[in-house]
């Protein structure tokens, strides 16, 4: 006797923290707006007060829900459009959209029997332009469902058409830039080969021997032999000294320079040895 007093006073104090009173021994009538917590979408239903019920299952993404006969239940949800599994038998099924965001079923059973439904979140939010209604009949069912808001259709533009070209300076090449302008080659329709620009190299030196003279050149020398000399230098240095026959501190250091170069002692004194060293790179 004592355990089933304790039963029962459990069963009353959870229906009173669920804000539901007793219709019957099988119907429970909802005295306040109660609110139903699902874990896949993660969002929140409220179930209406006055809202009437034989049983109710809260899935992780699903509510099911028996409505008894000649009994109202309305759900919302403030995320997401409310969508019903399970055709309506006897009654009527209606989902509303109100602004700004707010879906509402309201599952009304006939007289002639119960309706059990599954209620499901749909992936869209509900759209306060859409709205549905709808009565019902003792022969037969009916549903009315909003549309989920309609998706925006994405614009594709159309890709720029370029008009091909014979860009100048690209020849018949796509590829790399144009050797007078610059530009890119790309879309280049020309077809002629392209002209080298390159500068033709001019040789070294054509003389093919030098007179240094039969004396010692150093630094203060003047005359024909310094000429040859500074000419032999230009033409196999590539110096541009001006040919004056002048001797000065500056062609010496280039003449130890290439005495170095060329294993001889670096003396700046152009005597026998680097005379024919010199001939002798010709």
């Amino acid at each position: 006797m004592i355990k089933k007093l304790k039963i029962g006073l459990l069963i009353v104090t959870l229906v009173f923290f669920m804000g539901i009173n007793s219709v019957n021994a099988a119907d429970l009538t909802y005295s306040a707006d109660t609110t139903v917590d699902l874990s896949s979408p993660d969002i929140n239903l409220t179930i209406l007060s006055g809202s009437v019920a034989t049983s109710l299952v809260v899935g992780t993404g699903t509510v099911v829900v028996t409505v008894p006969i000649s009994s109202t239940f309305t759900i919302t949800s403030a995320d997401r459009f409310l969508t019903a599994t399970g055709e309506s038998q006897f009654g009527v099924i209606t989902t509303t959209c109100s602004s700004p965001t707010l879906s509402t079923m309201r599952i009304t059973a006939s007289s002639s029997g119960a309706e059990t439904i599954t209620v499901t979140p749909s992936s869209s939010a509900c759209s306060p332009s859409g709205g549905g209604g709808g009565g019902g009949g003792g022969g037969g069912g009916s549903t009315t469902t909003t549309t989920p808001p309609a998706v925006t259709p994405v614009v594709v533009e159309s890709p720029v058409v370029v008009t091909p070209a014979v860009i100048e300076g690209c020849g018949s090449r796509t590829t790399g830039f144009s050797t007078t302008t610059g530009v890119s080659c790309a879309g280049n329709t020309g077809t002629t080969p392209e002209i080298p620009t390159t500068t033709p190299t001019t040789p070294a030196s054509s003389v093919s021997s030098y007179d240094f003279g039969s004396s010692i050149l150093k630094n203060g020398s003047t005359g024909e032999a310094v000429k040859e000399l500074q000419r032999f230098l230009n033409a196999t240095l590539n110096l541009g000294l001006v040919v004056d026959g002048e001797l000065g501190p500056k062609t010496i250091a280039v003449i130890k320079q290439w005495q170095t170069d060329h294993g001889l002692v670096a003396d700046g004194l152009v005597g026998p040895a680097t005379k024919a060293a010199m001939l002798a790179s010709l």
